[in-house]
């Protein structure tokens, strides 16, 4: 007999066995996470491509509604040609950077409103111009509900500006899936400051429910943290960093 694969969360007892997990697993997990949910309500921040490696598109498929959330022209017109979903078609940024338009580096799903794209061995030399809102000001818009379902960031390394117009306690999403590359824990303060709890990662993927919720997590997931967040830090930084 094979060896029985062990799940790395059990959502009802709330239990996180294991804290690192491939990507491959991401969108089985997602949707255990809202196995009771079966039409909820998603905003994906920077959607880029329709259906590679979109957070969003099977939730849509099975009958979710959102709103999809992207700066560059190219992407968004994909999006409205392929997705049911609205577009937003926004950077989403800091209140100092609301209604202006900024120049983003354009670098494929790596485009990012920062000097440099953040994936090792990344590069572009091509721009475009974008309009910027903060996520707030996008959400009330759209009249998108408090205590939306799904919430997904990917936007390349300008989260903090992102957080500087996003009032996390106020919309209260039911999960958040942060790409964070942990070069540092900013993100993640925000996060807990906001009254969150880190539960798993999926890839590059953190993901993030309300503390209140009281997720308990093994003492191998609570290692594989300390490995993740604190004890790799430097190593991270300087690979990052060539």
């Amino acid at each position: 007999m094979g060896k029985k694969t062990v799940s790395p969360i059990n959502f009802e007892e709330k239990k996180v066995v294991r804290f690192r997990n491939l990507p491959h697993d991401e969108q089985a997990l997602i949707r255990k996470f809202f196995g009771a949910t079966p039409l909820g309500f998603f905003v994906d921040v920077g959607a880029n491509h329709p259906i590679i490696e979109s957070q969003t598109y099977h939730l849509e498929q099975s009958g979710w509604d959102g709103l999809l959330i992207e700066p560059l022209d190219c992407y968004c017109k994909l999006l409205q040609a392929q997705r049911t979903a609205r577009v937003a078609q926004f950077a989403c940024s800091s209140p100092k950077n609301h209604n202006k338009t900024l120049r983003i580096v354009v670098a494929g799903g790596h485009s990012t409103m920062n000097e440099f794209p953040i994936a090792v061995g990344t590069a572009s030399s091509e721009y475009a111009e974008v309009p910027c809102r903060t996520l707030d000001s996008i959400l009330y818009h759209y009249k998108v509900p408090h205590g939306f379902d799904f919430l997904s960031i990917d936007i390349e390394g300008h989260e903090m500006e992102m957080f500087q117009g996003f009032s996390l306690s106020k919309w209260k999403p039911r999960l958040v899936l942060l790409e964070d590359h942990v070069l540092g824990h900013d993100q993640h303060r925000f996060m807990v400051a906001g009254g969150y709890q880190l539960i798993m990662r999926t890839g590059l993927n953190s993901w993030y429910v309300a503390k209140s919720l009281g997720y308990r997590l093994t003492p191998f997931a609570r290692l594989q943290v300390f490995r993740k967040y604190w004890l790799g830090l430097i190593g991270r930084k300087i690979r990052y960093s060539r």
